[in-house]
């Protein structure tokens, strides 16, 4: 995976976006009403893999991004001797698998005059109840779960994420002012398990025994046009061509 910084996004990947309102409506085949910037689309529920066709760009002011979510499940280890966390588990929480991570209700805001371009994503993480939405096993890694084209004129856009209904929304800043074309940014998630508790059940020890992570990146496929520089005038040329002689002329007397 690349090093470092997509609106379609998913946070779990049906999404919710942002953007102009009726281009997100062509595009992303799933809203239903225009948005202002506190409103959000919604993508079918439909947790299979939705795609769409590139759309040429026609607006030479704005930036072109790739969006890009993975997502993926580390086991945690053990920092004294080097094993897995989850093997000295002895109980799960109701509720929690000791084998997967689902994700779900994942939304994304966009900045708010970005125009959707294309793309691919698996609806699933975007589902809003957890039995529907993407079931990934632990230690595992999945690349491009969603991928969308967008337009906008921000050179360092900002998006928004909500991941697993949450109540709070985790803002990503995309700066490429390093002169890199790609910057990525990481949500990380935990499960936890019981390591151990006493004999009447009334006291237990909890340790995180897997990681799950979401990637989110943008890799800047296009920019404006640099504005060029302005042609010399001729009195700066016949400047330029003078002091060259007079220094030239310089030169001879010094022979």
């Amino acid at each position: 995976m690349k090093t470092s910084s997509t609106i379609l996004i998913c946070s779990s990947l049906v999404a919710t976006f942002v953007a102009d309102a009726h281009d997100m409506q062509t595009n992303l085949k799933g809203a239903v009403q225009a948005a202002t910037s506190d409103e959000y689309y919604s993508l079918e529920r439909n947790p299979s893999v939705e795609k769409d066709n590139y759309v040429a760009l026609s607006d030479d002011a704005s930036y072109t991004y790739q969006f890009q979510m993975d997502l993926s499940t580390p086991l945690s280890m053990d920092l004294f001797d080097g094993t897995a966390a989850i093997d000295k588990c002895i109980g799960w929480d109701i509720g929690v698998s000791p084998t997967n991570f689902t994700w779900y209700g994942i939304s994304f805001q966009l900045p708010v005059d970005a125009k959707g371009r294309g793309g691919g994503w698996n609806t699933a993480p975007a589902q809003p109840l957890k039995e529907d939405g993407y079931v990934q096993m632990f230690n595992n890694t999945a690349e491009g779960v969603a991928e969308y084209n967008l337009t906008t004129s921000a050179d360092s856009p900002v998006i928004r994420a909500r991941i697993n209904n949450g109540l709070l929304w985790d803002t990503f800043t995309f700066d490429f002012t390093d002169g890199s074309n790609y910057v990525e940014h990481q949500s990380q998630q935990s499960v936890s398990c019981i390591i151990r508790q006493s004999d009447d059940g009334t006291s237990r020890t909890y340790a995180t025994v897997v990681n799950p992570i979401l990637h989110l990146s943008l890799e800047r496929l296009s920019g404006p046009a640099p504005t060029p520089a302005p042609e010399p005038s001729s009195s700066s040329m016949a400047g330029t061509v003078f002091a060259i002689t007079a220094l030239a002329s310089s030169a001879f007397l010094l022979l």
